[in-house]
C-alpha cells in the first residue's frame, strides 16, 4: 500500500507540473503545493518514511511463525551396461527334509533361476511433500527491535515533516525576494521618470540661460545612471524568478507568472508563548527525541543478547517411492515431528560486546544531538522573535523616511526653479527619495520572512 501511495503521489505530481503553463498565474499557495509534489527532498524523505514502514513490519515479523513448504519429484531409469554376465531373474521354492538327531525335520529352499544378457530397464518415481514451521517463543531482542522500529518510523515522518517545512519557507523566501525584485522594478522607473522629466527642465532652463552647462551634464548622469539601475533591477527579477521556478520544482527556463499578491504576516504572540510551541512542535526536535528513544531500545535489545532464546518447531513430511511413471502424489509415507529449542549464547567471539558497546555510543550521540537541536531551535526562535520586533520599527521609520523624502523633494525642487538651490541638492533629494522608497520594499518583505523564520523555527507550517 505504502509503494502504491508513493507511486500514485509521483504521478499527480507529474500531471501537476504538465498542467502549469506560462499563461498561470501562480499565487504564493500554488508555489507550495509544487514545491512539495516536486521536489527531491520531499519525496527521498517520503520514501525513507515508506522504507522505516518496511522495517517495523520486519521487527513485526519475527513474531511470527515461518512456514516453508517443499515438493520433489524424481525419476530414475536403471539400465546393465554388462549383457553377458548372468543376472538373478527370480527364486523357485522347494520343499525337502533334513534328519536332525534321528528325526526329519521339513524346511522350504529357494532355487536361483539365472539368465545371461542385460536385465530389463526398471523404472523408479519418487516423490516427496512437505510443511515445516518454527517460531521465537522467547527473545527479548525481538522486542526492544520492534518497539526501536517503531520509533524510527515515528521519526521519518517527522523528518517528512520538517522537510516539507524547510521547502516552504524556502519557498517564501525565493518568492518575497521575486515580490521585491519586483516592486523594486517601479521605484526605479520612477526614478528614470523623474530624472528624465528633471533633463528635460534643466535643458529647458540651459536654453533660457538660468541654468549651467555643468547642471545638464550632471542630470545626465544622473539619468543614465537612473536607468543603468533600473536594467540592474530587472536583471534581478529574471534571476529571481527563474530562482523560485527551481525551488518550485519548475523549469527555470520556463516563462512562468508569479502573483503579486500576498498577506502582510502579523506575530502577535509573546517570546515565552513562542518558546514552548516550538519545544513541543517543532519537527526537528521531535526527530530528535525519537532518535534518543530508537537508541535506548536498541541498547536494551543488545543486552538481551545475553539471555537465552527458545524457539518451536514443527514439521509435516508426507513420500512416495513406485515403480511406475506418474507425477501423482500418492502417500505412502508420512512423518510428523514437534520440538522446541532452548539456546543460551556462551561466547561468539565478543560480538556482543563490540554491539553492546556500539548501541552505549549512539545512545550518548543521540542524547548530545538532543540537547544540541534544543537549543539551536531556542537560538532560532529567540532571534527570529527579535528581528520582528526590530523589523516593525524598521517599518514605521521606512515609512516616515518616505513621507519626509517626498516632502524633501518637493520643497528642493521649488528651491532650485527659484535659484535657491544648487543641482547637486536636486540629485541628493531624488537618490533620497529612490533609496527611502527601496528601504521600505526591504523592510516590508524583511518582516515577511522574520516571521516566515520564526514560524519555522517554531514548527508551524
Amino acid at each position: 500500500m505504502k509503494l502504491m501511495a508513493c507511486v500514485l503521489t509521483l504521478l499527480l505530481s507529474l500531471s501537476v507540473v504538465g498542467s502549469v503553463t506560462a499563461t498561470d498565474v501562480l499565487t504564493l499557495d500554488d508555489c507550495i503545493e509544487l514545491a512539495l509534489q516536486n521536489r527531491a527532498s520531499i519525496i527521498a524523505a517520503r520514501g525513507r518514511e515508506s522504507l522505516a514502514g518496511a522495517t517495523k513490519r520486519a521487527a513485526l515479523g519475527a513474531f511470527l511463525p515461518r512456514l516453508n513448504a517443499s515438493y520433489s519429484y524424481s525419476k530414475s531409469k536403471t539400465t546393465d551396461r554388462e549383457p553377458d554376465v548372468p543376472y538373478l531373474d527370480s527364486l523357485v521354492p522347494y520343499r525337502d527334509s533334513m534328519e536332525v538327531a534321528g528325526e526329519y525335520i521339513p524346511y522350504i529352499g529357494f532355487t536361483p533361476v539365472t539368465h545371461l544378457g542385460a536385465p530389463p530397464d526398471q523404472d523408479h518415481t519418487s516423490k516427496s511433500l512437505g510443511l515445516s514451521a518454527d517460531m521465537s517463543l522467547f527473545n527479548l531482542s525481538n522486542w526492544f527491535n520492534l518497539a526501536g522500529a517503531k520509533a524510527d518510523q515515528a521519526k521519518a515522518h517527522l523528518d517528512v515533516l520538517g522537510s516539507e517545512q524547510d521547502l516552504i519557507k524556502s519557498v517564501k523566501v525565493s518568492y518575497y525576494f521575486y515580490l521585491a525584485a519586483v516592486e523594486n522594478i517601479t521605484v526605479q522607473e520612477q526614478a528614470v521618470a523623474r530624472s528624465e522629466e528633471q533633463l528635460k527642465l534643466i535643458n529647458s532652463k540651459y536654453e533660457l540661460g538660468s541654468a549651467s552647462m555643468s547642471d545638464v551634464l550632471k542630470q545626465k548622469v544622473q539619468f543614465g545612471n537612473d536607468r543603468l539601475t533600473l536594467l540592474t533591477a530587472e536583471n534581478d527579477v529574471t534571476s529571481s524568478r527563474a530562482k523560485l521556478a527551481y525551488t518550485v520544482g519548475l523549469d527555470p527556463n520556463g516563462d512562468y507568472e508569479f502573483s503579486g499578491e500576498y498577506t502582510v504576516r502579523e506575530y502577535s504572540g509573546s517570546l515565552q508563548e513562542a518558546m514552548a510551541y516550538g519545544m513541543e512542535h517543532k519537527p526537528s526536535l521531535l526527530s530528535a527525541r525519537k532518535s534518543v528513544d530508537a537508541s535506548q531500545h536498541a541498547l536494551r535489545s543488545r543486552k538481551a543478547a545475553y539471555l537465552p532464546t527458545i524457539s518451536g518447531n514443527a514439521s509435516l513430511q508426507y513420500s512416495d517411492g513406485t515403480l511406475t511413471d506418474t507425477a501423482t502424489y500418492n502417500s505412502s509415507y508420512r512423518s510428523t515431528t514437534f520440538g522446541f529449542n532452548i539456546n543460551l549464547p556462551i561466547f561468539d567471539g565478543f560480538n556482543r560486546e563490540y554491539n553492546l558497546t556500539r548501541a552505549k555510543i549512539n545512545l550518548n550521540n543521540a542524547r548530545a544531538g538532543l540537547a544540541d537541536e534544543r537549543n539551536f531551535a531556542c537560538q532560532r526562535i529567540k532571534t527570529a522573535y527579535l528581528d520582528i520586533e526590530r523589523l516593525k520599527e524598521k517599518k514605521k521609520v521606512s515609512q516616515e523616511t518616505v513621507e519626509a523624502a517626498n516632502e524633501d523633494l518637493k520643497i528642493t525642487q521649488e528651491k532650485y526653479n527659484l535659484g535657491a538651490a544648487t543641482i547637486l541638492d536636486l540629485l541628493d533629494a531624488q537618490v533620497s527619495l529612490k533609496q527611502a522608497q527601496v528601504l521600505l520594499i526591504q523592510a516590508d518583505f524583511d518582516l515577511n520572512l522574520a516571521i516566515a523564520e520564526l514560524e519555522n523555527a517554531m514548527g508551524k507550517m
